[in-house]
């Protein structure tokens, strides 16, 4: 291959992705789990609450023991991957592009639809709802913040549908043998 054609392609390349990250805008802030749960939950006459799922994202696909583990997480102080979801021009709405599992969870744990099992490690909140926890928990846990990364809107619905693939198509589900930190390994 030629200089000139080499330097063609990367003047090329540089263009495509200056472009492409101009419609990849953000800002990154955090959000106490009540504020994120009541965003979600309260919802105006057309289905929709401040912070909402996409139509094709409404279906809880974490069974409970999944759930379960995530909530314990939170009580332990565990780091949590931060939600990624897009500001909306038009309605001034958070649609999440990724995070609507750790929603839904949250939501079903504060309004005491969700009973912890098979947890591990804290193995006394087994059967427990969050009405069971001590007040100052429950407290403590509402309180808890989690981290947002808040899409400009120039974030348009295909940009938001590769960022949704890019994040659950990269991920490999980990076995004991391939990740010593794991139980069992």
């Amino acid at each position: 291959m030629s200089q000139a054609l080499r330097q063609d392609i990367i003047n090329i390349a540089e263009e495509q992705i200056d472009e492409i990250k101009q419609k990849i805008d953000y800002y990154t802030t955090e959000y106490a789990i009540e504020f994120i749960v009541d965003k979600y939950l309260e919802q105006d006459d057309a289905g929709f609450g401040e912070i909402y799922l996409p139509e094709f994202q409404k279906k809880l696909r974490w069974d409970i023991n999944h759930q379960s583990r995530f909530i314990e997480s939170i009580i332990l102080g565990v780091p949590i991957a931060a939600m990624i979801v897009v500001e909306i021009y038009e309605t001034g709405r958070l649609e999440i592009v990724d995070g609507a599992q750790r929603v839904m969870t949250l939501a079903a744990f504060l309004t005491n639809q969700l009973q912890l099992s098979n947890l591990e490690t804290l193995d006394s909140l087994n059967g427990s709802y969050f009405n069971d926890l001590a007040p100052s928990r429950q407290r403590k846990f509402k309180n808890t913040s989690l981290r947002m990364i808040v899409l400009s809107d120039k974030a348009d619905e295909k940009v938001r549908n590769d960022i949704f693939y890019r994040i659950n198509t990269s991920n490999l589900d980990l076995t004991p043998n391939s990740n010593s930190l794991l139980p069992n390994s």
